[in-house]
């Protein structure tokens, strides 16, 4: 059984680095937000879960038109900024949270809520800035959020931030829904 348990974990782990390294193939294509966000949760597990109890609140939602491993970047990104903002050896007193809706017709909403230091006021116009980070030198380069908003701005998205020092942070992914072809006809 353990065996077992360990294959199919090291089965995951091979998925989602083949998805994460597929970067090169820019296609664009129909993509199930929840296989991105649980691939990039698995992704970032090692740093979540000794900081902070994970929840998951995954609405129906539909596809959105992009390309895998480049939504996978952004989500792994934004959970590893969250995880990074909770300090280590505190799991039971805080949480990182993942949820998805649908907002109006259009688009879909994903959002990466945490428990963490939270950001302050005076750098929060700064933090989609090329190489600014709040993180000790060697720790962050300052373009993880950078690229997160490239990304989601050049699928016709946009991201928002809403944060408090001291109660934490919530990141806000907005994507158009998948566009349907009408000339072709339903899957049987």
């Amino acid at each position: 059984r353990d065996a077992r348990e360990g294959s199919e974990r090291v089965r995951t782990i091979v998925r989602d680095l083949r998805t994460f390294s597929r970067g090169d193939d820019e296609k664009i294509e129909s993509v199930d937000l929840h296989r991105v966000i649980e691939s990039a949760i698995h992704m970032s597990w090692s740093q979540i879960r000794h900081r902070a109890r994970f929840e998951r609140d995954l609405g129906p939602v539909p596809c959105v038109d992009a390309n895998e491993s480049r939504l996978t970047e952004v989500f792994v990104n934004l959970l590893l900024n969250a995880a990074q903002a909770i300090q280590e050896g505190q799991a039971d007193r805080n949480t990182i949270r993942v949820v998805t809706r649908v907002v109006g017709e259009e688009h879909v909403a994903i959002e990466v809520h945490d428990t963490g230091k939270g950001i302050s006021p005076d750098i929060m116009g700064r933090l989609f800035e090329p190489f600014f980070t709040t993180k000790p030198i060697g720790v962050g380069t300052g373009l993880g959020l950078a690229l997160c908003h490239g990304i989601v701005t050049g699928l016709g998205g946009k991201i928002e931030v809403e944060s408090e020092p001291g109660r934490g942070s919530c990141f806000k992914v907005f994507l158009p829904a998948a566009r349907v072809d009408e000339t072709e006809p339903p899957p049987p």
